[in-house]
This record gives structure tokens, C-alpha cells and sequence, in this order.
């Protein structure tokens, strides 16, 4: 009888290493959520003017929301929840003016504002003397005036003047004096969601840390000969 139950135990400690050795499939491949689709639908991404909005995850955004500006990519994310919700294109300060990196606070907001600093110069006829002038350098002649460029939807984010606005984009270019230009939708947007001092804008050169991970569609194998 002991024999019988001493085969016996050996037998389910055997079927229980048995089912331990056993290769557990691996999880099913997570799908491409709608913004890594869209990114792999346009093969000129991240070169490209085209816009992307998630409406329900825009309708949860606030002031709390993280923003990144990928200097590299010249494309500006707006994180809710983890997930994407806008990826828009941006047109950043030139190597003779460069935008900083590092995490930065929206320190004030102004609708419609006017640069003190960049714009053009006219003279006492109200010709153009010079059509990109810097106050600090260039000198308005007797008679002439200043005339400071429009940044609409302005957040400052550093104390020397930059800030994100609207402004003129060119796909991958950088055109600006050290600030981030927005198109005019995203930049009313990103506006209305802000808040001094609470939300926060992070410039990087590589793509941020919380970039998605994409899905690569799948290449053909090529055929046979």
C-alpha cells in the first residue's frame, strides 16, 4: 500500500514539473493606438504641417497636461493621460538664435501681444529700413518708428523672452529667434488650456523620454525568383 502511494505522489510531482516546463505563450502584441496609426499612415512625419487631434482626450486636458518640443523633429506633443491628445508642427529658434532645452514654466499669458524687442524699423516716410531689427542693436532714425512683431496667444516661458505664440511654420524648419511658433489653431488651444505658474513645457533635442513606442508596419517579403 505504501508503494502504491509513494507511485502515486511521484506521479502528480511529475505531472506538475512537466506542466512547469511547459513554454507559456507570450502575450498577444499590443495594438497601435490611433496616434501611432496616423504617424505611421504619413510617411513624411515628422516633416510634414499636417495636425494631430484626439477630441476626447482634448476634452480631458488642463492645465496639469504636459508639453514637449522636440527640437530635432521641430514637433510639439501635448501628453494627457499618457497618450498623445495633439502633434502639431513648430518652427524653432535658428543655430544664431537657438531655443533653449530644460523644462520651463508658463510664467504669463497675453491674447495679443507685441514683441519690445524683435520687429521692423521704418523711417520718416514710413518706409521699411530694416525689416528684421533688434532694438538692442539696430537704431530707429529721426522721425521713424518701431514696430514690434505680433505674437498672438503669447506664453513666456523664460524671463529674456521666449515664450511659445503664433507664428509662421514651415515644416522642419527653424525660422525663430529662440521662441516656439505655433500654428494659430494649436496655439488658441494650447492658451485656453494653460495656466501660469501650474503648467509646464519641456524642450528637448531628442524626442522626450514618453514618446510612444511604435508598432512597425509589416514589410512584404520580397517574392520568390
Amino acid at each position: 500500500m505504501h508503494g502504491l502511494a509513494r507511485l502515486f505522489y511521484l506521479s502528480v510531482l511529475l505531472m506538475l514539473v512537466c506542466s512547469a516546463c511547459r513554454q507559456v505563450p507570450p502575450p498577444p502584441a499590443a495594438k497601435p493606438d490611433a496616434y501611432e496609426q496616423w504617424v505611421a499612415a504619413n510617411p513624411r512625419y515628422p516633416r510634414t504641417l499636417e495636425i494631430y487631434r484626439d477630441a476626447e482626450l482634448m476634452q480631458q486636458a488642463n492645465q496639469f497636461c504636459p508639453i514637449y518640443i522636440c527640437l530635432s523633429q521641430q514637433r510639439g506633443r501635448l501628453y494627457v493621460r499618457g497618450k498623445v491628445a495633439v502633434d502639431w508642427p513648430v518652427s524653432t529658434g535658428t543655430d544664431e538664435h537657438p531655443t533653449p532645452t530644460g523644462s520651463f514654466r508658463v510664467l504669463e499669458k497675453k491674447r495679443d501681444y507685441t514683441s519690445r524687442t524683435w520687429g521692423k524699423i521704418l523711417d520718416a516716410d514710413g518706409k521699411c529700413v530694416v525689416a528684421d531689427a533688434d532694438t538692442r542693436t539696430d537704431t530707429v532714425p529721426e522721425g521713424g518708428q518701431f514696430i514690434g512683431a505680433g505674437m498672438p496667444n503669447w506664453q513666456r516661458l523664460t524671463p529674456c523672452g521666449i515664450g511659445m505664440h503664433t507664428g509662421k511654420v514651415r515644416a522642419g524648419r527653424k525660422l525663430s529667434h529662440g521662441c516656439i511658433r505655433t500654428p494659430s489653431l494649436v496655439a488658441k488651444e494650447l492658451f485656453r488650456i494653460t495656466a501660469p505658474q501650474h503648467s509646464v513645457v519641456t524642450i528637448t533635442e531628442e524626442k522626450e523620454a514618453c514618446y510612444p513606442v511604435f508598432v512597425q508596419p509589416q514589410v512584404a517579403p520580397p517574392a520568390a525568383p
